[in-house]
């Protein structure tokens, strides 16, 4: 006679996020949630998340009310609202997957979330990237100032291979792949040539990395992987989670050791991390070319088909447009320097306009895109 183990209803849900998104980073975010849950139905009904479904169906106990508890639960152990909202979406999931129908309109009505505080965040400036960069070494700096001139996610930076980025092109291009993207959708963005560069040089100094020639043997190394022996804990981690890991506690570590650059938002984040390298680019690039063409080039859906459509060569001579924008070093030379050409266009378009000439502008904002808000 063979018996035949159960299988954990947690682990048949956990499939089925990865199957949707094939991130590990997701399931393991929704494990947490859910035991989360787990936790405090034990506590606080003695039960089982099979035995919870079981009293639910049998209307012995209140979906709504079981959650509002929860949510009740979650705040008084100190959890933010931004946190206690993605649990609840865990758990609302894996009750639906056991069986359990609870439709949004009646959860709305019916469970209320603590509002999120919103607090100001210390805008990333070159002052202090500059400042920064004095502190790094050559691969933290290559990190960031790719994460500044592309836009990219910190998750596409620790999974970029050397074949990815095409060095011959003006500006240098990312392809970036669809499986290394949040939302699973092949895209390309850009580098300045201070990015290309610090790029390049950690290149040579890390792999030998050669300018010029082709380095076909090195296409598939993964530029920003785990460069230590990793310990029994992180083992257990995939490799780009690893990566991922590192370069954060890295980061951490460098900004730490100076004061002026070691300073906290009011929501307690340091003003230094990857995604406010991120958030720059978007604020650089968006006020420079456009908001759309910013937000495309940073992988958000609904603004990357209007991107597509453009001309390739149209893609680089915006991009080409914000660069001077994004450069750090030397980045008040570079500003005067924009602002004496801005200037010059302005005195030739009046000696035009006089003469009843127009000289059109193929890089207004509102050329590609429309009007920016």
């Amino acid at each position: 006679m063979t018996l035949e183990i159960a299988e954990d209803p947690l682990e048949s849900f956990l499939d089925m996020i990865y199957l949707q998104s094939h991130s590990e980073k997701s399931r393991r975010a929704y494990r947490i949630n859910i035991n989360k849950f787990r936790r405090f139905i034990v506590e606080s009904y003695h039960l089982d998340d099979t035995e919870l479904v079981k009293r639910i169906e049998e209307k012995d106990l209140d979906v709504f009310d079981v959650l509002r508890k929860l949510v009740v639960h979650l705040d008084k152990s100190g959890n933010r609202p931004a946190t206690i909202k993605l649990c609840l979406a865990a758990v609302k999931g894996y009750l639906r997957h056991n069986g359990i129908k609870i439709y949004s309109e009646d959860f709305k009505q019916n469970v209320r979330l603590p509002k999120k505080v919103r607090t100001r965040e210390e805008q990333m400036t070159k002052e202090i990237l500059v400042r920064l960069l004095h502190v790094l070494p050559l691969k933290l700096q290559a990190a960031v100032l790719v994460g500044c001139a592309s836009g990219m996610r910190l998750g596409e930076i620790i999974q970029l291979k050397i074949g990815d980025i095409d060095f011959s092109c003006k500006p240098v291009r990312i392809q970036i792949r669809a499986e290394i993207t949040k939302t699973r959708e092949s895209r390309e963005t850009y580098l300045t040539s201070e990015a290309a560069t610090s790029l390049k040089d950690y290149l040579n100094s890390s792999f030998g990395w050669v300018d010029g020639q082709t380095n076909n043997l090195l296409k598939d190394q993964v530029i920003f992987g785990p460069t230590r022996k990793s310990n029994q804990k992180s083992r257990k981690l995939e490799a780009s989670q690893r990566a991922e890991s590192t370069i954060i506690g890295s980061l951490k570590g460098y900004v730490k050791k100076i004061t002026e650059l070691n300073r906290l938002n009011e929501n307690g984040r340091r003003v230094i991390h990857f995604h406010a390298f991120r958030k720059f680019f978007r604020t650089v690039v968006g006020d420079t070319v456009g908001r759309d063409y910013a937000e495309a080039l940073m992988g958000h859906h609904f603004y990357m088909d209007t991107y597509y459509n453009l001309p390739v060569e149209k893609r680089r001579e915006m991009y080409l447009k914000a660069e001077p924008h994004l450069t750090i070093s030397d980045f008040e030379k570079i500003e005067r320097n924009q602002n004496k050409i801005v200037e010059k266009q302005r005195v030739i378009e009046e000696a035009l306009a006089k003469l009843g000439i127009k000289l059109p502008s193929i890089l207004e904002k509102d050329h590609v895109f429309g009007e920016i808000d």
